[in-house]
């Protein structure tokens, strides 16, 4: 069976880590097929952990073919939301997405959960004044404002599969993050 372009993505993310010494801990789905009829099981707050000397990143890993990623409940859950938020209060950790536009020359960038909430408030109550040069859309998160606040993963495509510079990326939120 193969796997779907998401599940490729987060694969390619964590191989790419491996190979730059980088701790990458992928959180894994319970698949409810193999379940007991009535068991419970918690939600994933996130997909992942990443961890470089003195800090850890929780963070959600979201891929699209689209220009823009939806603020459905059915794309991104909000107990992920709140999650993100929350670990983000506590020192040491840099908490966001990382948001993969696959189809766009495979644009990957990490946005703070900050940077996050505050697009999706300015975008859902339909503010027109904010700090943005790019457009914001009402349901979504698009393509460019990712490109305007997120800071971009580099990655080049080998033979089939991508590699990400992860190491730079964790360097650079450091930097911008860390107080």
């Amino acid at each position: 069976m193969a796997k779907n372009t998401g599940k490729n993505f987060e694969e390619e993310l964590k191989t790419s880590a491996a190979e730059q010494g980088v701790f990458f801990y992928r959180i894994k789905d319970v698949n409810p097929m193999f379940l007991k009829a009535n068991a419970r099981v918690g939600k994933n707050d996130f997909d992942s952990f990443i961890y470089k000397k003195p800090n850890l990143f929780p963070a959600e890993l979201k891929s699209t073919g689209n220009r823009s990623i939806s603020f459905d409940e059915k794309i991104i859950k909000q107990h992920q939301i709140n999650a993100l938020k929350e670990a983000n209060e506590y020192d040491g950790l840099i908490a966001g997405f990382i948001f993969n536009f696959r189809e766009y020359d495979n644009f990957t960038c990490f946005v703070h959960i900050t940077d996050f909430l505050e697009i999706q408030h300015l975008s859902q109550y339909k503010i027109s004044e904010h700090r943005f040069k790019s457009k914001l859309n009402k349901s979504s998160i698009g393509l460019d404002i990712c490109k305007e606040v997120g800071i971009e993963i580099h990655n080049v495509k080998k033979k089939v599969k991508y590699r990400y510079y992860i190491n730079k990326l964790l360097d650079e939120l450091i930097e911008k993050y860390q107080t």
